[in-house]
């Protein structure tokens, strides 16, 4: 992955990711993009430092393929590595789904996450019109995993005490 940002190998509009030793190279939709404002805004309104929030960020798994999350919410005090951050920083991931049933989404990163202890996971899907939000996390998934429909209230109650609250009634779907 550093290999292609270094060569700029990467398109612009596109996103690229090496995850179970597949090179994925999606363009972002524009779905994805407003999901992540808005839940971004969101994060905004609840104080949290723009120091610990960012999107399409590097975070590195030891021993694993690193990720990019769509946005990520970092511990206070977290240490930059060069363009990147440590996967044991990160209080919270937001990924939105680029296709239907995402098995990237919903099966390898809910496994790779629980298992480095991020505790806080949200997928929104715009296919499915749905967020899935889990905490808890063991070796091997997510303890608890509640589904909230686009439309209802959405909380995420970070480790720190923080709160965010996110009106998914502005989510946009895709068919």
């Amino acid at each position: 992955m550093d290999d292609l940002l270094a060569r700029d190998a990467v398109p612009e509009g596109y996103r690229v990711e090496i995850f179970d030793g597949e090179v994925i190279m999606t363009p972002q939709s524009p779905e994805q993009d407003w999901t992540v404002n808005e839940v971004r805004s969101a994060v905004r309104k609840a104080a949290v430092p723009r120091e610990r929030v960012f999107g399409d960020v590097l975070v590195r798994f030891p021993g694993e393929n690193d990720a990019a999350p769509d946005l990520t919410i970092l511990a206070e005090g977290a240490e930059r590595h060069g363009d990147s951050y440590d996967c044991m920083d990160v209080l919270a991931a937001v990924e939105v789904t680029s296709r239907p049933d995402d098995d990237k989404d919903y099966v390898r990163n809910v496994a790779k996450y629980a298992r480095f202890g991020i505790d806080l996971y949200l997928i929104a899907d715009p296919f499915k019109k749905l967020c899935t939000l889990m905490t808890e996390p063991h070796a091997t998934g997510y303890a608890k995993v509640k589904e909230i429909p686009y439309g209802e209230p959405l909380t995420l109650r970070l480790i720190t005490g923080e709160r965010i609250e996110i009106d998914t009634s502005d989510f946009p779907v895709r068919d």
